[in-house]
């Protein structure tokens, strides 16, 4: 049996406790690889046992490979630890122990599942997509209930090893994007570790890479490494366009939906267009690229025609209540925007019901916003510092930092065209915390740093808190925008 080689001190220790296991002695040890029991007592007492030794001991005494790892991990918990105090340490091995037995029960599912015959190393017929998908879908709901570090191992298993799986994986890093990042990016990885191990023809294999590598560039471009996203998006594109996908199993767009994201945060805002025009061309989901071309034109500061995309726009608020809510959403914004109020006020009572059916927090906490935001520009006074500080407490409460300024900045301009200067005093505090976090960049910290020191300074205006704002949405959407007070 070949092992890989072990450090000297543990080699003995390992060859002992599995012998100890097995309940053999040095002679019986000895027995089987002809050597006589004094000189296998002899070697386990020795410091070090070189490789040709050591596997001729394991040998003796059966070692499976399963064996020698987990005998060697024993032994590596052992070793001490000059980091740690005896107190910490006996803790730290503890929860390392209780890990252990969790991933124990759930790796020996995995592969017991494994044995069921692979999927077909082929590009599949027109009838086995959906099975397959099917099967993925079944995978992908047994792996959530694992942590991202015990999936990452999970996909291992030969069991994962299919085409669906990496379209699953990659489909749920795309949505995961708006909720969890950290959930994004470990399917966005699990998608990538699966492509690698996929057999199949090499025109499927590189579509499938090229898709993996796609959504992976997707996660660095949310998280605002966007040099980082184009590095990791061009080979992928490389690959994908040197693939083939016959059945469309893969939105034909993908790609163009993923880079026009990339090109607008990188502000080639007309590059973005086009491939947005291209995805209407070929791809699937044209309601998705509107709503992305809107998006695009927001960054601009072209509201009109962001709101005559979004119009355009149709998806079923029943099949597919996530995207009907961004779009009624945004067009609401954008209504808000162009100071038509009561054209927003008319779609915000459906949003909030799709918010609550879908029982998302976030889009709830959003909706609330909104509100404030319309009863301000509907002279509602009163219930609109009511919802902007409902809607600020829920932010805060998520570490929402750019939502919370946005509230803050909203009824700052209101008090502030009140004279309501101490109770804008008491809501820039909050702010501090925006200073801190990693979600804001630059730009929008300095638009923040000049409104707060104003306020400090009792110079802050309704006008400036506007200007803030106005900068801060156009930010959110562009962040190579540059601030000017003026």
């Amino acid at each position: 049996m070949t092992v890989k080689s072990r450090p000297p001190g543990d080699r003995a220790f390992v060859v002992t406790c599995i012998a100890l296991k097995k309940d053999f002695s040095n002679k019986d040890v000895g027995g089987r690889i002809g050597m006589a029991s004094k000189e296998v007592s002899r070697r386990l007492r020795k410091e070090s046992l070189d490789d040709a030794a050591f596997e001729q001991l394991l040998a003796g005494v059966e070692a499976k490979p399963s064996e020698v790892a987990a005998t060697t991990a024993c032994f590596e918990a052992m070793e001490p630890d000059p980091d740690l105090t005896d107190e910490e340490r006996a803790v730290a091995e503890t929860v390392i122990l209780e890990n252990s037995r969790r991933d124990r029960a759930v790796f020996k599912e995995m592969a017991l599942r494994s044995r069921e015959a692979p999927p077909p190393d082929k590009y599949p017929e027109p009838g086995e997509v959906e099975p397959i998908r099917w099967k993925a879908r079944e995978q992908m709901a047994r792996l959530k209930a694992l942590t991202v570090r015990q999936r990452l191992g999970a996909v291992r298993f030969p069991e994962f090893h299919h085409w669906g799986f990496v379209v699953e994986a990659a489909a749920e890093s795309r949505c995961a994007t708006s909720q969890d990042l950290e959930e994004a990016a470990g399917w966005a990885q699990a998608a990538a570790e699966v492509a690698e191990r996929v057999k199949g023809p090499e025109w499927w294999i590189n579509r499938l890479k090229g898709a993996a590598g796609g959504v992976s560039a997707n996660v660095l471009r949310v998280t605002g490494k966007v040099k980082a996203a184009r590095a990791t998006f061009d080979p992928a594109e490389a690959l994908w366009r040197a693939g083939c996908d016959p059945l469309q199993i893969f939105d034909p767009a993908l790609l163009l939906d993923l880079e026009a994201s990339l090109c607008r945060d990188e502000r080639r805002f007309e590059v973005s267009l086009a491939r947005i025009a291209e995805a209407l061309d070929v791809g699937l989901y044209r309601d998705r690229y509107l709503i992305k071309k809107a998006f695009t034109l927001e960054a601009m500061g072209d509201y009109e025609h962001a709101a005559e995309a979004l119009r355009k726009a149709k998806p079923s608020r029943q099949a597919e209540p996530r995207l009907w809510y961004q779009q009624h959403f945004n067009l609401s914004v954008l209504h808000t925007h162009l100071e038509r109020f009561s054209e927003a006020a008319s779609l915000v009572e459906d949003v909030r019901e799709v918010a609550v059916a879908l029982g998302d927090r976030i889009f709830l906490s959003r909706v609330t916003w909104l509100e404030g935001r319309l009863a301000v520009g509907l002279g509602r006074t009163p219930e609109a510092l009511r919802l902007l500080e409902q809607a600020r407490a829920e932010f805060a409460g998520r570490e929402m930092w750019f939502d919370v300024s946005l509230a803050v900045l909203e009824a700052s301009a209101l008090l502030l065209d009140h004279g309501r200067t101490a109770e804008v005093r008491a809501l820039t505090p909050t702010l501090a915390e925006a200073f801190k976090s990693n979600g804001i960049h630059r730009e929008a910290l300095a638009a923040l740093q000049l409104f707060k020191e104003a306020v400090e300074q009792d110079t802050a205006t309704a006008g400036l808190a506007r200007r803030v704002l106005r900068f801060l949405f156009r930010a959110r959407c562009d962040q190579g925008l540059r601030f000017s007070a003026s």
